[in-house]
């Protein structure tokens, strides 16, 4: 004999399954959104942006800021590449979903229950992370800058490429 789920075990169920899957490494839309972005401020400056959706971590974030950047110093056969300046933002972002009140039988009913009745509001909050980061190429010959950290494109590129996760990989649980 079949046995069916509750309703609310059910929706539970449902909603525990979530389509949105962490931002992969990818260009973001022009019109914005996650994935990541340049801007270049002459031949040899740009700021990189990393920006995730609210599936995604901030080492995801960082990690695919970086790997960017050492893209980006590979594409113009650059050794070596400079950080100037590395920002985190955190934005938090919270929806109160209170309960529904489809007639005047139920608001009648469950007045006495408190303002919303046996079913209190819900919060639900989430983090979405944007990492943005100034740059310099440093091409063979060219000294580098002081008191800024320089990091190796080869190396940069060796150590984050197994953790960069493509649009074609299925998303890590």
């Amino acid at each position: 004999m079949r046995r069916l789920l509750p309703l609310t075990l059910m929706i539970a169920l449902t909603g525990c399954l979530d389509p949105v899957p962490p931002t992969p490494y990818q260009a973001a839309p022009a019109s914005g959104g996650s994935g990541y972005s340049e801007v270049w401020k002459d031949e040899r400056r740009a700021e990189v942006r990393f920006a995730g959706n609210w599936r995604t971590d901030r080492q995801t974030v960082e990690d695919g800021l970086l790997f960017r950047a050492a893209e980006l110093a590979d594409q113009r056969e650059a050794p070596r590449f400079a950080v100037h300046d590395k920002t985190i933002e955190r934005n938090v972002y919270e929806t109160v979903e209170t309960p529904p009140f489809p007639s005047w039988w139920y608001r009648d009913r469950y007045r006495s229950r408190g303002a919303y009745g046996r079913f209190p509001p819900r919060v639900r909050s989430w983090t979405v992370y944007t990492a943005v980061m100034q740059i310099e190429i440093l091409p063979e010959g060219v000294d580098q800058p002081e008191n800024v950290q320089v990091r190796e494109t080869e190396a940069v590129l060796e150590e984050l490429d197994p953790r960069i996760r493509r649009p074609s990989q299925s998303p890590q649980s």
